[in-house]
């Protein structure tokens, strides 16, 4: 279906633009933006490079836009420039090819006004508008060669000149964001035409050192976001090498990297003795540096080659965690050729910044073996206090190497773990330690968790715990802190301190919860580790305590991701018993959820133990479960299906003829009683002195006992019933109720428990054809007293 050939916005916009003022327009442009974008039909047909009288009335207008769109480049209007830059994006983005090959006019017009002095804005919009026509001419080889390649080099001539410091103190400071928006122009230009921009590339390096890895000696402000891009643009840059050499340069500049990040390393733990040596060959030819102890820690160097120069512990501590940044966006980077990852090398990095640990609090005093007596105690203090940073850095390089070596990462995946554990429980005060820590276990419990030791673990618990905690201090559920009495104590000694006297009087409101304000990146980091936890770690190497607790988080926090990983993964004790079962818990919170229901109607807590064990779920369930009686047809969590018995008066009454019943109603009728004559309940008023021995051995489902006669071979468990009765007396016979289809017995016959059973048996055989019983029933004597009662009557009458 075509659209229409001539949209009414084609021709609003030409007239506005006509009859408007240049200065007005720009609070025009999102109007006119929205008007171009509805004028797709007319601006990707076929246009004459000339039109005439004879045009249709869509060719002549969509020429006159393109006119006036000119005009508005060439404007001696900073206002007219920027609406014209816009225009121009909006028109290629629309019209594609057709408006492509007419645009190499616009393209000088822009490669003009990112010469002018114009302000920032005006330059940013032209250098998008630019790189936004090179991108969609990449697909097209004819305007490759007819347009891009011929200007490729002037729009790099251009962004590096604004790239330049001006040469007078008084000339205004090139924004940040225009040198961002120079800097991604160049990351997306390079891997489409990588020959093009070689003669730029060192050029390019030298205006991206100051960028790298700032620190507080250059007396600048960096933001982050213009030191990723610019880290981005480095990267991309051995994309330019000549052919066969780009894997080579990569290799070459990130193995620079590392040892400028060894070297930086060497001047900031100077106040630590390190006992950590490299173990993968990789820095063999590294030395470390003769450290002046009489100087501040100092590093870098003013040539073009090198980052700039640093001095003190702080500027230090930030030249190591932008080098760690560094490295991590080359791991994280895609290249056009396969390159070999030094993964031993980032290992290293990793394993020399956990191998430092910080004193514990309270034991400063001591003085730790491993501190070098010739370094001051203030450099020690900043040292300790940059250095959770630095451990954040590397645990952020460790989670990116994971991310993409993927299953190649597993045979470090123990040792990497040893270093975040250990790292962990020096600073997990700080909530970017917990975030990062949280990220990365994750990651590789789904890589190894299945296979992890005991002992791994249960060195888990700290982490658990943490995670918890967060977990549940962002939800509300998190208990405020007691105060001790040895604190209060010592606060009435510092008679000189204010104290608040709230804390001592005996009010409830220490019961109460709070929440914590976490980021919502920290929350669902601890979440999805939570359902890690229960889902990719052996469950019988929890221990039971730690598992309640993440089970009581799961379920507070409604967690549902967490609740049906830890139903599909029980915990079982020594003789396979399922002690915690969460599902009713579960049902109640999300009762629509389809996984939830999948869980309800399929899984049963029973077949988790062991085989011949009746587990009553119930005694094991977690604290504070709600006791429900299931029906005797229905579902029930920790119950086997039972059949219905049948009432004490139908086993004792004697005999009668079956009501017949329709045929089809039958089978439905027998499944959902399943009667059984012999498991019969005594009235409450009637008392049988006797003692009864009964075995019983049932089918394992109501589908084995609907056999046919015919199909008794077939049965593989039969029911089997041994009753041994040893008739004491009975006292006092009751008289059965009134029943409409039943005849009572004359109060002088009061039938035996043997004329019973028989009565029942005969009664099952009459009812139903598709039930078979055997019975082996050892009453032979009291089969001989009925004979001689019944002959004697016959001898009567």
């Amino acid at each position: 279906m075509a659209f229409a050939a001539l949209p009414p916005e084609l021709r609003s916009l030409c007239r506005r633009l006509t009859s408007t003022k240049v200065e007005q327009l720009p609070a025009l442009l999102p109007s006119l933006l929205k008007d171009l974008q509805r004028c797709q039909e007319p601006l990707s047909r076929p246009q004459e490079a000339k039109t005439s009288e004879s045009s249709p009335e869509s060719a002549v207008l969509v020429h006159r836009l393109k006119t006036q769109i000119t005009s508005l480049l060439n404007s001696r209007n900073a206002q007219g420039r920027f609406v014209g830059a816009a225009l121009v994006k909006a028109v290629v983005e629309t019209g594609g090819w057709e408006c492509l090959r007419a645009s190499e006019q616009w393209v000088r017009g822009l490669l003009s006004v990112l010469q002018r002095k114009d302000p920032a804005v005006v330059k940013d919009l032209c250098i998008v508008t630019l790189v936004k026509i090179y991108t969609l001419m990449h697909a097209y080889p004819t305007l490759v060669r007819e347009i891009v390649t011929p200007t490729l080099p002037t729009f790099a001539t251009a962004c590096l000149q604004i790239l330049k410091p001006p040469a007078s103190s008084k000339a205004i400071r090139i924004p940040n964001n225009l040198i961002e928006t120079v800097f991604e122009a160049f990351s997306v230009m390079i891997p489409l035409y990588p020959t093009t921009l070689r003669q730029s590339a060192a050029k390019v390096r030298a205006e991206t050192r100051s960028y790298l890895a700032p620190t507080i000696s250059d007396g600048a402000i960096i933001p982050v976001s213009l030191q990723a891009s610019s880290r981005s643009l480095v990267v991309r840059l051995h994309m330019t090498a000549a052919k066969g050499g780009d894997s080579t340069e990569w290799a070459k500049h990130l193995d620079g990297l590392v040892k400028s990040f060894h070297s930086t390393a060497d001047q900031v733990f100077r106040a630590v003795q390190e006992n950590w040596e490299s173990v993968s060959g990789h820095l063999s030819g590294h030395t470390s540096q003769n450290v002046d102890f009489d100087a501040e820690p100092r590093g870098g160097s003013a040539s073009p080659d090198q980052l700039p120069p640093w001095t003190g512990v702080y500027a230090g501590s930030e030249r190591m965690i932008g080098l760690l940044h560094f490295i991590a966006e080359y791991i994280r980077s895609r290249t056009k050729t396969s390159v070999s990852i030094p993964a031993s090398a980032i290992v290293d990095i990793v394993t020399r910044i956990s191998s430092i640990m910080p004193p514990v609090p309270g034991k400063e005093k001591s003085g730790p073996a491993f501190m070098n007596a010739a370094v001051g105690r203030e450099e020690k203090d900043e040292l300790w206090t940059v250095f959770p940073d630095i451990q954040v850095a590397a645990m952020k390089l460790l989670f990116i190497l994971t991310r993409r070596l993927g299953g190649n990462f597993v045979p470090v995946a123990q040792a990497s773990l040893e270093q975040i554990l250990r790292m962990f429980e020096s600073s997990y005060r700080l909530p970017e330690i917990r975030t990062v820590t949280f990220l990365l276990i994750n990651e590789i419990l789904h890589l190894c968790g299945p296979t992890i030791t005991k002992p791994s673990v249960e060195s888990l618990s700290l982490v658990v715990k943490t995670c918890c905690r967060d977990i549940l201090g962002s939800a509300g559920h998190l208990k405020r802190p007691k105060q001790s009495a040895t604190a209060l104590q010592d606060g009435l000694k510092m008679k000189s301190i204010v104290q608040n006297a709230d804390a001592f009087l005996n009010n409830k409101a220490e019961d109460e919860f709070i929440t914590v304000s976490l980021d919502a990146k920290h929350v669902s980091a601890a979440k999805e580790l939570l359902t890690t936890l229960f889902s990719h770690v052996p469950q019988q190497h929890i221990p039971s305590s730690l598992r309640a607790h993440m089970l009581r988080t799961a379920i507070l926090c409604r967690n549902r991701d967490a609740q049906v990983a830890s139903v599909l993964h029980p915990s079982r004790d020594r003789s396979g018993r399922t002690p915690q079962v969460i599902l009713p818990y579960l049902t109640q919170q999300f009762p629509h959820d389809e996984s939830v229901e999948i869980l309800r109607f399929n899984f049963r807590p029973l077949t988790t133990g062991p085989r011949d064990d009746i587990m009553d779920v119930e005694e094991a369930s977690i604290e504070g479960e709600p006791e429900t009686n299931p029906l005797s047809n229905g579902f029930s969590f920790g119950r086997s299906f039972e059949p219905t018995p049948l009432k004490s008066q139908d086993a004792l009454a004697p005999a009668t003829e079956p009501t017949k019943v329709p045929e089809n109603s039958m089978r439905t009728t027998e499944t959902m009683k399943a009667p059984n004559p012999f498991l019969s309940k005594p009235l409450p008023e009637t008392t049988i002195r006797s003692e009864e021995r009964t075995t019983i051995v049932q089918p394992p489902s109501l589908i084995n006992s609907l056999k046919r006669k015919n199909d008794e071979a077939d049965i593989t468990v039969s029911k089997r019933i041994e009753i041994d009765t040893a008739k004491a007396g009975i006292s006092s016979p009751p008289v059965p109720a009134a029943r409409p289809d039943v005849t009572p017995d004359p109060p002088s016959q009061a039938p035996d428990v043997t004329d019973k059973v028989k009565a029942g048996q005969e009664a099952a055989e009459e009812s139903s054809d598709n039930e078979s019983v055997h019975l082996n029933m050892e009453l032979d004597s009291d089969e001989e007293e009925n004979d001689d009662n019944d002959g004697s009557e016959e001898e009567e009458a």
